[in-house]
């Protein structure tokens, strides 16, 4: 049916994934420094002049001073002095969101210690997370040099290939990681998807059911394989791994959403209302789901709903243009 054709565009490929870290929030953060330039402290979120004016005053400036903050009771002392752990610091900081900071931890790290693999490997992971491709490669690429025998970081090489539309060399990198090791699932995944990307169905299935068969309980392997099966119309078959998904993870934005793509071809529209509504309420600032519901609505013959969907998009995103173009339309 024509009116169907709006919704088949609407599936989209699934991102190749960050293959070290679970994401992170963003945050808003400063830090405070000494004569040294070694971190004293971070602040997340707005700092108030006479709070950062306090903490200047005692900002130690000595290892007794320091102790005397961090131990701030009567005791005698069994050991040498307390060092920071830049690396277990920058990992911290890392997981937290505090991108600059992990870094300037990272680059001590190196500076101490150049022939260290990990700092190499977390800097190059944390420029990828940043999209700064050339200095995540150099990282990553210095990293292997080191260790070659290290997955991870020829997974994420992989990432950066693949980001940077050198999907031969992607393809490479990937293999090699699931050479160091066959049970790496991100790998797979990576790799699957890429495969999904250059229309190379077999391979994608080959891969991604071998990724599904080393873990079975995988939210992002169920939807890549739904979303090939979706490419190829075998529409149950997609469903099945999209429900499968959405079981696992009840708040996954792209699988609630494509999902309700798929209801709409499938003309279940109640259905498929329903998965939409689900997506906005869990993820309130993923704006396909209100794009989708609103088409939903004008093929239903609904403009009223489609409007009130539409405000609602533009009350999270007021710059949406793609939404504001949409309801001039329905106007």
């Amino acid at each position: 049916m024509r009116k169907m054709t709006l919704f088949a565009a609407l599936i989209t490929l699934a991102a190749l994934q960050h293959g070290a870290f679970a994401e992170t929030p963003k945050v808003s953060s400063g830090r405070l420094v000494n004569a040294d330039g070694m971190i004293v402290k971070v602040y997340q979120g707005p700092v108030k002049p006479e709070r950062l004016v306090e903490d200047l005053k005692s900002v130690p400036g000595t290892a007794a001073a320091r102790m005397r903050r961090a131990l701030p009771f009567e005791g005698t002392q069994y050991q040498d002095v307390f060092q920071r752990n830049d690396f277990t610091y920058g990992v911290a900081m890392f997981q937290h969101g505090y991108l600059e900071q992990a870094a300037a931890s990272f680059e001590q790290v190196i500076a101490a210690k150049p022939q260290e693999p990990e700092a190499y490997y977390n800097l190059g992971t944390l420029y990828l997370r940043k999209n700064a491709l050339p200095e995540a490669r150099r990282y990553l690429e210095q990293t292997v040099k080191l260790r070659p025998d290290y997955p991870e970081a020829w997974n994420n090489l992989g990432m950066v290939a693949g980001q940077e539309g050198q999907t031969d060399e992607a393809v490479r990198d990937f293999q090699k990681s699931l050479s160091l090791r066959p049970r790496y699932v991100t790998a797979m995944l990576n790799l699957g998807n890429l495969y999904r990307r250059q229309g190379a169905v077999e391979e994608a299935e080959k891969v991604l059911s071998r990724a599904l068969e080393t873990e079975q309980d995988n939210a992002e392997t169920n939807y890549s394989l739904g979303m090939l099966y979706a490419r190829q119309d075998r529409l149950e078959r997609a469903s099945s791994y999209l429900e499968r998904a959405v079981n696992l993870r009840p708040d996954y934005p792209d699988a609630l959403n494509n999902l309700g793509v798929l209801r709409v071809r499938q003309e279940k529209y109640s259905e498929a209302m329903e998965k939409f509504e689900t997506c906005i309420r869990v993820a309130p600032n993923y704006d396909q789901a209100y794009l989708n519901l609103a088409r939903l609505y004008v093929v239903l013959k609904d403009k009223g709903k489609a409007r009130e969907v539409l405000l609602a998009l533009l009350h999270q995103q007021p710059q949406h243009k793609l939404a504001q173009q949409a309801l001039e339309m329905l106007n």
